[in-house]
């Protein structure tokens, strides 16, 4: 098979990826990381990876293209005139024409998207179940990803896009195109930040969809969500002395708790007044900090949320936690966690004020 049965003919010019050709692997992100102590624990740097879909690029020799954009791709874009969007970088990406054919590379930005209105031509599946968590099916839409080869750019190739969505990364890189740069020769990319809070990261998805002329289907999950955020508020004002800790992070080694500079939803929840376990020396580019096992029992958390798709630890130093033996430990759905939507936030948002709202103050260790 030939490159061009597999690539725009009129536009791209590659080689097949060679068996031998390494491939390039995404960050994780606990790969940023900081040191600290929690109290008596000993705090060392997460060694686990992050959900939401960025995985392994599937590296490409030879890979050309003509132009940003590609007058193929375009040619059907809706709408008259030139186009533009300013993304979460600050950079402002410009096109002749209205975009129409639209390729999303992480799940979590495709399922923002895909909530507000907007339909893409090829996406990434990472296999969690985020996108459809949104309550949308992939039909019509071609897949991008694949487990063992991550991002497959023959396959966002034949899309044809016109415009690439990437997910924004705390230290300011993309993070799937930031690791190869063709991706960038097949289309030009916009870079929304999903460790924002939670209104600023739908509300760009809200502004992206209005600008390509979708109309919003968001509308009644965003008052849906309001309602939830004050009720949040609400829980958290009556038992203002609760201390929350949220762990997504864990092996046999370690539990990690996160950094609420980072995460988009610890930083709503903080705004609206919660009390986090925090993360010493956490930084914005610091994704979680890990416990020892021995010490878990010392995070001094009255309530913990476990944003883990692993079931709960049976590990007896676990059952030991004060917090866990009060009964005083969460596991949402992942789905309400990673899919970034008004709808699903307002699920996350509804079951942290009643958990909130039912929990004893003062049953986990002081720092």
């Amino acid at each position: 098979m030939t490159s061009s049965t597999l690539l725009r003919p009129d536009c791209l010019r590659a080689a097949l990826p060679h068996p031998g050709l390494p491939r390039l692997a995404l960050p994780r992100p606990s790969e940023v990381r900081g040191v600290g102590r929690i109290g008596t624990a000993s705090w060392e740097p997460s060694r686990r990876g992050l959900l939401a879909g960025g995985g392994a690029l599937a590296a490409t020799a030879g890979l050309a293209a003509c132009g940003s954009g590609g007058s193929a791709a375009a040619g059907g874009a809706s709408g008259s005139g030139a186009w533009s969007f300013t993304d979460d970088r600050g950079k402002t990406v410009r096109l002749a024409k209205r975009p129409r054919r639209i390729a999303v590379l992480t799940d979590t930005v495709g399922a923002a998207l895909w909530a507000a209105g907007l339909r893409p031509v090829a996406a990434t599946d990472s296999g969690q179940g985020i996108v459809t968590a949104v309550g949308l099916t992939w039909d019509g839409v071609a897949k991008i990803y694949s487990a063992d080869q991550g991002v497959e750019l023959e396959a966002l190739a034949q899309a044809r896009p016109d415009l690439l969505i990437d997910a924004l990364q705390p230290d300011g890189t993309l993070q799937v195109s930031s690791r190869l740069a063709a991706i960038g020769k097949i289309a030009p990319v916009v870079g929304l930040s999903m460790y924002r809070p939670i209104e600023e990261i739908a509300r760009t998805a809200d502004r992206l969809t209005r600008s390509i002329g979708t109309d919003l289907t968001d509308t009644a999950a965003k008052a849906g969500y309001e309602r939830a955020s004050g009720a949040l508020k609400k829980a958290v004002a009556a038992n203002p002395d609760l201390r929350v800790g949220f762990v997504f992070d864990i092996d046999k080694n370690t539990v990690g708790v996160m950094n609420a500079k980072t995460w988009g939803v610890l930083r709503t929840v903080d705004a609206l007044g919660m009390r986090l376990v925090q993360v010493p020396g956490g930084s914005a580019h610091t994704y979680s900090q890990a416990v020892s096992w021995e010490n878990v029992p010392s995070i001094p958390a009255d309530l913990l949320v476990w944003a883990v798709a692993s079931p709960l630890p049976t590990n007896p130093l676990w059952k030991r936690t004060p917090a866990v033996r009060a009964g005083q430990v969460w596991q949402p759905k992942l789905a309400s966690w990673y899919a970034y939507s008004w709808a699903n936030f307002s699920v996350l948002l509804d079951g942290l004020a009643t958990h909130v709202h039912a929990a004893r103050p003062g049953v986990g260790p002081r720092a």
